[in-house]
């Protein structure tokens, strides 16, 4: 066990209860204090309360017995004749003898007085080591308390922390089981769904190639119908001049949508007929060219200074290079179409075109009875599209945005004319005004926009 040493000439109480401290400090930090360390420690304070006892009652007798001296001393004889003589020798020799004796005896008493002056300074030194002794007891009783409460929360520590990881055995069996029942069900689940995606895929590969096939004829369909018109003898351009208007209306009615296709520099014209929309985009500064099917709409157009070439739309998109165009203008077209064709010329206009492109499709308008009515006066024209159809196919095809504008609309004159109203309000009013309402139903019936425009972007 570590001690410390008390000197005498230099008593410092609170230096002895720090090094009290410091080592009862050292041994909790190793943990060596037990049950066994304190009995020793309370063994050793209660044998110094037991010496200081004794100590005290020593100090006591050595105190009265510090003189050495005997002046009680007296000199008698018993015989009484002699005993005079004999007194006075013997206080003579007496004399004599304390003379050479007394001086020893003087320091002997002087040293025991110093003797015992020493031992009561020991003695106020015991009784100092008696207050630490009993601090000390104070402290370690209190030492004792805090570490039975230290076991006792170290107790109820290991039990919460047992508890804990007994919690965490199990959330470990629930997870792995939970995760092996989680694998194993995605893992049917994935299974079935590679099975349905697998059987969807050989049922669009069987419809793919039914299509491919279908497109094909119709597009060959298609080309030979357009081969036919050309070389039917009939002259395209004089008929669009007599039936569809003269260039110049064609020229104000397609500035409407010249804008879309403002800063652009590889715009194509579907069905480019007379180069309306090309003039147009070349005054404006914009590349653009045409292709059409018919070589006398090709010959006027290129007599114009415009770029075109003589080639069917399919044919001419699957040449050009993936998302290269910035822009397509079709105008008029796909009335002449089937629709496995106009459904295949769309995928391939959104294949072929950049992003943020614009496509503008235009076509003859069959909500309107008087636009259908003169529809088959083109004997190229194969059905028209209804405006819904339209924008559907237009979406499926994967453009975004989408919308619908009507246009050409028929001349007022050529509409039912409305009832006028009356100076005087009277009872007919209102018949005046329900009969207002039904002409204007009819007249958007029959002489609605003679076209409409699909507007998308890519």
């Amino acid at each position: 066990m570590d001690t410390f040493e008390i000197k005498d000439e230099e008593i410092n109480v609170e230096e002895i209860m720090e090094k009290i401290r410091e080592n009862i400090k050292k041994r909790k930090e190793s943990d060596d204090y037990n049950d066994g360390s304190f009995e020793e420690i309370e063994q050793v304070f209660s044998e110094i309360s037991s010496s200081r006892k004794q100590s005290s009652q020593e100090l006591e007798s050595i105190s009265s017995n510090c003189n050495i001296r005997n002046n009680s001393y007296s000199i008698s004889s018993h015989r009484p004749i002699l005993g005079n003589f004999l007194v006075k020798g013997r206080e003579l020799v007496h004399g004599e003898v304390r003379r050479y004796v007394d001086p020893v005896f003087q320091k002997q008493s002087e040293l025991n007085y110093n003797f015992l002056d020493l031992l009561g300074g020991t003695k106020e030194v015991a009784h100092d080591a008696k207050e630490i002794a009993e601090t000390c007891s104070n402290s370690i009783e209190q030492l004792k308390t805090e570490i039975e409460e230290l076991e006792d929360e170290n107790k109820a520590l290991n039990h919460k922390i047992k508890h804990l990881n007994d919690e965490v055995k199990r959330l470990k069996v629930e997870s792995k089981q939970l995760k092996s029942e989680i694998i194993s069900d995605l893992i049917k689940e994935v299974e079935l769904l590679i099975s349905a995606i697998n059987l969807d895929l050989d049922n669009k590969d069987r419809l793919g190639e039914i299509l491919k096939s279908r497109i094909k004829k119709e597009s060959e369909s298609q080309v030979m119908c357009s081969s036919e018109m050309a070389d039917s003898g009939i002259n395209y351009y004089e008929f669009e001049e007599r039936f569809r208007g003269p260039r110049e209306s064609i020229l104000q009615h397609q500035s409407n949508f010249i804008n879309y296709f403002a800063n652009r520099t590889n715009v194509l014209d579907i069905g480019c007929g007379r180069g309306e929309f090309l003039e147009l985009a070349k005054d404006k500064g914009i590349i653009a060219r045409g292709i059409d099917v018919d070589k006398d709409m090709i010959d006027f157009c290129k007599s114009k200074g415009l770029d075109v070439e003589l080639k069917d739309a399919i044919e001419a998109l699957e040449e050009i290079e993936d998302k290269s165009l910035d822009g397509i203008f079709i105008s008029q077209v796909v009335e002449h179409l089937s629709p496995n064709y106009l459904i295949n010329m769309l995928n391939l206009c959104n294949m072929k075109m950049k992003y943020g492109s614009y496509i503008i499709i235009e076509t003859v308008n069959p909500l309107s009875l008087f636009s259908f009515a003169n529809f088959y006066i083109d004997l190229s024209h194969v059905k028209p599209v209804h405006p819904e159809t339209l924008k559907f196919l237009v979406d499926m095809a994967g453009f975004r945005d989408v919308e619908t504008k009507f246009s050409s609309p028929v001349p007022p004159e050529m509409r039912l004319q409305k009832l006028p109203n009356l100076d005087n309000q009277d009872e007919k009013t209102p018949m005046i005004e329900i009969c207002n309402q039904n002409i204007d139903m009819i007249n958007n019936a029959l002489y609605g926009a003679q076209d409409y425009a699909i507007i998308g972007k890519k």
